[in-house]
Formats: structure tokens, C-alpha cells, sequence
């Protein structure tokens, strides 16, 4: 028995029509987070009593996020700040729901492309993306040497 796109479809009622969802492999991840979230993670060095780095090739940690955009809205806030908490709240969630890492401690920059203007990310399958996502996944946890 396998999962099959159109779980994916009706159990997460994520579109598996529409434009696919493809890394583009030429981006600088750093550069990306600057420019849709306004924060730069800083260089990717060890921190003291931290065996990880915030941002990891595509993965950046949740706490890191979390301090920056985890105290709500001021009333206030201009159009620029809203759209960059609307890209945290939906790179989290993305990064917990569809693109889960075994730890929860990272979630990938990899959809944060795909959100530069958000009213397109209804357009992209994001249903295809979730379950090749877990495929790839369920053959590395399978891997002899995995713990």
C-alpha cells in the first residue's frame, strides 16, 4: 500500500494541478531570505552550544525564525513588514505540514522562491511537491545506515 496523489489531494487539500514546484539550484539562499524576509542569517559558522548552523544549505532553523517574526503585528505595520510575516507564517507552515524534516528543528528556503508574490503560490502543485518530498525521504530513512 502506497500514498498516492490524490491522498495527498484530500488529506491536506493542497492543488496537485498546476505549475510545478522546481528548485532552481542557482540561488544564494542567504540572498533569498533577505529579500523576502528582511533578515539575513548570519554566516554559516557553528554558534556556541549549537552543533548546527542557522542556515544550513536549504534549511534554516525554526527558532531563528521564530525570534524574529514570533511577537504579533503592530497595528501600524506597513505593507512591506506584513508581507514578511506572511512568508514566515507560510514558509512555517509549509515547513511543518508538507516539508517536514524528522526533527522539526529546520524547514526549507526551498518554497520561500515560489512566495515572492504570494497571491501566485495557489498556482504551483503543491500536492506533487509534498509527496515527492516524502517519497525522497522515506528512501533516506530507509537507508541501512540511518538511526
Amino acid at each position: 500500500m502506497g500514498i498516492t496523489l490524490q491522498d495527498i489531494e484530500v488529506m491536506l487539500g493542497v492543488p496537485v494541478d498546476g505549475l510545478l514546484v522546481v528548485r532552481k539550484t542557482n540561488l544564494k539562499w542567504k540572498d533569498v531570505c533577505t529579500e523576502l524576509l528582511d533578515y539575513q542569517p548570519l554566516d554559516p559558522i557553528p554558534h556556541p552550544n549549537e552543533n548546527k548552523s542557522i542556515l544550513a544549505g536549504v534549511s534554516i532553523r525554526v527558532n531563528w525564525l521564530e525570534a524574529r517574526f514570533g511577537s504579533p503585528l503592530a497595528v501600524d505595520a506597513s505593507d512591506a513588514v506584513v508581507q514578511q510575516h506572511a512568508h514566515y507564517h507560510i514558509l512555517v507552515w509549509l515547513g511543518s505540514v508538507l516539508f517536514m524534516d524528522k526533527l522539526a528543528e529546520q524547514v526549507s528556503v526551498i518554497p520561500l522562491q515560489f512566495l515572492n508574490l504570494i497571491s501566485d503560490a495557489n498556482k504551483y502543485s503543491w500536492g506533487s511537491a509534498t509527496l515527492a518530498w516524502l517519497y525522497r525521504h522515506l528512501c533516506k530513512a530507509s537507508a541501512k545506515k540511518t538511526m
